[in-house]
């Protein structure tokens, strides 16, 4: 009885090894046309997976729909006081909520030196209620620090609560973190492998030399999730001498014209969120560390892809 025990105990103990040590992976990716030109085909076109030391098989790919949980976090932080910065912001996080379908959830984080859940997530039409409301007060008032790290790991602690595919960031700020208590190394470490991904409307101007590599991981954790960015770009040129010493400070267009064009960008941010393609694939050996993927589309006769560019996250990691 006691042998029967022990390997049925053993058989038990190695299928559950099997299953932590699983070769089956899948990421979200999203697909752009590099033109407006529509006779771009996908006919013939392929995906190949490329992990270090590993060989991929079983790739499919599938339309990933159905209802997102996004967070949009705003910075509000001191930098957003410059002329039309804030305005731009508010906008953007209007033509957001506007483009989302009535089946999304969205809420809201403000930030500063502090992060706030100022909208907890909730459906479209809700979402915008309560965020005219916060227009119309002082709380979203330019001030204090920016923790954008902090701010984005808040943001996914929020949404990994109840994980769902598709959950996303939406951030709008000019980039930089000068007070978060959390390291950017730290932060990858916690989302990359919780597949949240980030897109970013980035308010680009001069940069303060301390908050340049900060600014920098940003851009590459938006990349490296998935996601991308786009930004406005002040209409004054502003020296970092000038912006130091608080001389000349950015401006920003806040014309019709401007903001039609950063509806145009956000309207498309959103649809890489909403029309995602599920990657999935198998390994010949589980993973035992975060390892960088590189996804490419390629053609018949096994060239890249014209015309066609995919986001996928730029790293996998163990099951």
């Amino acid at each position: 009885m006691k042998p029967t025990l022990w390997r049925l105990m053993t058989v038990a103990l190695l299928s559950l090894g099997a299953h932590s040590q699983s070769t089956y992976y899948s990421m979200l990716c999203s697909l752009t046309r590099e033109s407006n030109n529509p006779a771009v085909s996908l006919a013939g076109i392929h995906l190949e997976i490329g992990v270090h030391a590993r060989k991929a098989s079983g790739i499919k790919i599938s339309l990933s729909e159905g209802p997102r949980r996004i967070m949009i976090l705003q910075d509000i932080s001191g930098s957003m006081s410059y002329l039309n910065a804030q305005k731009l912001s508010i906008a953007a996080v209007k033509d957001f909520a506007e483009s989302a379908p009535a089946t999304d959830q969205l809420g809201l984080v403000d930030f500063n030196t502090d992060a706030f859940i100022d909208i907890d997530l909730r459906n479209v039409n809700s979402f915008l209620k309560a965020f005219n409301d916060l227009t119309l007060t002082k709380k979203l008032a330019p001030k204090r620090g920016t923790a954008l790290f902090d701010a984005i790991s808040v943001s996914a602690a929020y949404l990994q609560k109840t994980p769902q595919e598709g959950d996303s960031l939406f951030i709008i700020s000019d980039g930089s973190d000068n007070v978060s208590t959390i390291t950017g190394a730290k932060l990858r470490e916690r989302l990359l492998p919780a597949k949240i991904r980030i897109y970013l409307f980035m308010l680009t101007g001069s940069t303060i030399p301390t908050e340049l590599p900060p600014r920098l991981e940003i851009a590459d954790l938006v990349r490296d999730s998935g996601g991308i960015l786009v930004g406005a770009t002040p209409l004054n040129k502003v020296s970092l001498q000038h912006l130091t010493s608080g001389m000349v400070e950015p401006v920003y267009d806040a014309s019709p014209e401007s903001l039609g064009r950063i509806q145009q960008q956000i309207q498309m941010l959103h649809n890489l969120i909403e029309t995602a393609y599920r990657v999935e694939f198998d390994l010949d050996a589980p993973l035992v560390k975060q390892t960088e993927l590189d996804a490419k589309l390629m053609s018949a006769n096994s060239k890249p892809a014209e015309g066609l560019r995919l986001f996928c996250p730029r790293y996998i990691n163990p099951n």
